[in-house]
């Protein structure tokens, strides 16, 4: 099985690469509905409409222009590369809502800003051309 490391990781806004990733989290989800009945001998369920969610903790630089302007409440259309942008690699890519943004630190650690996504229809995976 091929493993990778996330130190090539790249997260677009848009078309601009965000400064200072430090780590990306990606899940997807789907609700299920439980069908079990008296007298079945096993549990049953359906599946329902399938979602997404994303959450970045980064660096807090404010130099890096592209993290300036990513605020809760903001659609935005988001890419994660985890190995990297390079040809052949694999990436996700959506419509998303920045649902939270929080900043914080402490007084002998880095700053750091957090967000939490959910995505806005499909989340798309391809390989980089």
């Amino acid at each position: 099985m091929a493993r990778h490391i996330l130190k090539n990781m790249v997260v677009m806004l848009g078309a601009d690469a965000l400064d200072g990733v430090r780590s990306m989290e990606i899940e997807e989800t789907v609700g299920d509905t439980d069908l079990t009945a008296a007298g079945d001998t096993w549990q049953d369920h359906a599946t329902g409409i399938p979602g997404w969610t994303a959450s970045l903790a980064m660096l807090l630089d404010h130099e890096a222009a592209a993290n300036q302007t990513l605020r809760a409440g903001d659609v935005i259309t988001f890419e994660g590369y985890s190995e990297g942008d390079s040809a052949g690699k694999t990436y996700w890519s959506g419509s998303a809502s920045v649902l939270s943004h929080k900043l914080g630190g402490s007084y002998d650690g880095e700053g750091t800003r957090d967000y939490s996504l959910k995505g806005k229809g499909a989340l798309s995976s391809a390989a980089v051309v």
